[in-house]
């Protein structure tokens, strides 16, 4: 069943098709979570018949298929009602040397309603135990959600065990104009041509940064694009640490095009670890007066048009 009732659905910020055109196919089957008026005992495949949990909409539909998460109730003032749970994407399939992975390129996409008020974190999501989201399937995409995350341990936690490959949830991921605010991270286990754009960071009210980890070491970090993204502090306090963080091997890296609003307590704003790393970063701006004294570490990635307080930066 495709989409239905577009009158009553709109999804915030961007026109409902979406930068990416990933979700607009009309082989996939549509899944409509509303967290206010739906059911975990509806099938889920029109507005009016909704299902209540993101977690029940993930585990009945399959690869390919997309996900709407209506707002929940948003009062001026005080904000949105948040989605609290804790939800993982399996890969599906039997995993191994012959992964089927079933649930592969599936789509979240957060939605308000027609003629409701909204703010510019439309649908809120806040973690029940340790991360709001698990991903172990591959090419999962995700638009126009807020993840609140505050102690959590992850935002969303993107793993991959390599040969194994019963988890291969760091292969294909993007990411598309959502918000992260606390200390929990996009964590990656390594990652393969995965896409982080136009999506806001911003650290708890504390300033304790959790931005973006990518772990190389026993899988390589392969092709990561980082672009168009701001990292902000907490409650006019400083980032505790850096905002992007990558651990060899790294490989055709690129990072470009983002921001940083506030301070850094380690003065480290990018670090890149390791040898033999490749990639670049380029256009890059930073409110403070000077990056030119280690603010950031690059590991072998070239660094051009790197803009601080007093204009261009020769160096970093």
């Amino acid at each position: 069943m495709g989409l239905t009732n577009l009158t009553e659905l709109q999804v915030s910020g961007v026109p409902v098709f979406g930068e990416s055109g990933r979700y607009s196919s009309p082989w996939a089957s549509h899944y409509f979570v509303d967290g206010d008026n739906g059911s975990d005992q509806n099938n889920g495949l029109t507005p009016s018949d909704a299902i209540k949990t993101i977690q029940r909409a993930v585990t009945v539909s399959t690869g390919g298929d997309v996900i709407y998460i209506k707002q929940k109730t948003y009062t001026l003032g005080t904000g949105f009602a948040r989605y609290t749970e804790d939800a993982s994407v399996t890969l599906g399939g039997a995993g191994g040397s012959g992964v089927t992975a079933t649930n592969a390129n599936k789509s979240l996409i957060g939605v308000t309603q027609r003629g409701v008020p909204t703010d510019f974190l439309g649908v809120r999501w806040k973690f029940a135990t340790a991360t709001p989201l698990t991903v172990d399937a591959p090419c999962l995409h995700i638009e126009n959600i807020g993840f609140f995350t505050e102690d959590a341990t992850y935002a969303i936690h993107l793993r991959c065990n390599g040969a194994t490959r019963t988890q291969e949830g760091t292969t294909g991921f993007s990411i598309y104009n959502c918000a992260i605010k606390g200390d929990g991270q996009l964590y990656g286990e390594g990652c393969n041509e995965i896409a982080i754009v136009h999506c806001r960071f911003q650290a708890k009210y504390d300033g304790t940064v959790g931005g973006i980890n990518l772990v190389g070491s026993a899988n390589q970090v392969v092709r990561p694009i980082i672009r168009d993204c701001d990292f902000l502090g907490g409650n006019a306090n400083n980032m505790s640490d850096a905002c992007i963080t990558m651990l060899a091997p790294v490989y055709d890296a690129a990072i470009s095009d983002c921001r940083f609003g506030a301070d850094s307590d380690t003065g480290i704003y990018i670090t890149v670890s390791g040898s033999g790393n490749t990639g670049y970063i380029s256009n890059m701006h930073f409110a403070v007066a000077d990056v030119s004294t280690g603010r950031i570490v690059e590991g072998g990635l070239i660094c051009t048009g790197i803009y601080d307080g007093g204009g261009l930066a020769t160096s970093t």
